[in-house]
């Protein structure tokens, strides 16, 4: 008798995992696809239609529906905190999520300037998005996100560590204050010599 519940044993197994196991992979396959063709189609039409020359800000990117993930290349460094980003052929100015320079004091200025320069002229970037923080307005004059380099490196994480920033808001808030944490134990930027500044 027993050779006769192994037989039925393996059918339903066999049965299972040509069945239900089949259908949820190519359901996960499809929603994938699905998902790769809306993400691909929101960031199309980010950056179809005329370009808006000379005038950056969030208005040039059109109506925004939610915070996207935006593609450009770094046209100009404003200031360390400040960044201008041909995104499609408009110019957008971006506030760099977790960057504070109000505390940089004045001898480690023009070091800060020339590290962001350094590290962003000209630089192919991604706009990432902080979802926990609000959108702006489509009239905002600068669009917040983090900066993120083609060899997957945060302007934010380096130019904290650098020394030259303060950590700023966002969700990744821990983090930059370990950044900071490691440029005050190496005396790195404005807490090495001429500032040496201490708090």
């Amino acid at each position: 008798m027993l050779p006769e519940p192994r037989h039925r044993a393996r059918t339903l197994q066999s049965a299972w995992s040509t069945g239900p196991r089949r259908m949820i992979a190519m359901l996960t396959v499809l929603a994938l696809v699905a998902l790769g063709i809306v993400g691909g189609l929101t960031i199309g039409r980010m950056s179809d239609g005329p370009a808006l020359a000379g005038e950056p800000g969030t208005a040039a990117l059109g109506p925004l529906t939610g915070p996207p993930t935006l593609y450009g290349r770094v046209q100009r460094v404003v200031d360390p905190a400040t960044v201008v980003v041909d995104v499609g052929g408009r110019p957008v100015t971006v506030s760099v999520i977790g960057v504070d320079t109000a505390s940089t004091p004045p001898c480690a200025q023009a070091d800060a300037q020339r590290f962001a320069q350094g590290f962003l002229d000209g630089q192919e970037v991604t706009l990432v998005p902080d979802p926990t923080l609000p959108v702006p307005a489509a009239d905002a004059p600068t669009w917040p996100a983090y900066l993120v380099v083609g060899t997957q490196q945060s302007y934010t994480d380096a130019a904290l560590v650098a020394g030259w920033v303060d950590p700023g808001q966002g969700r990744y808030r821990p983090g930059f204050e370990a950044g900071q944490r490691i440029a005050q134990d190496r005396r790195a930027g404005m807490w090495g010599p001429p500032c040496n500044r201490t708090s």
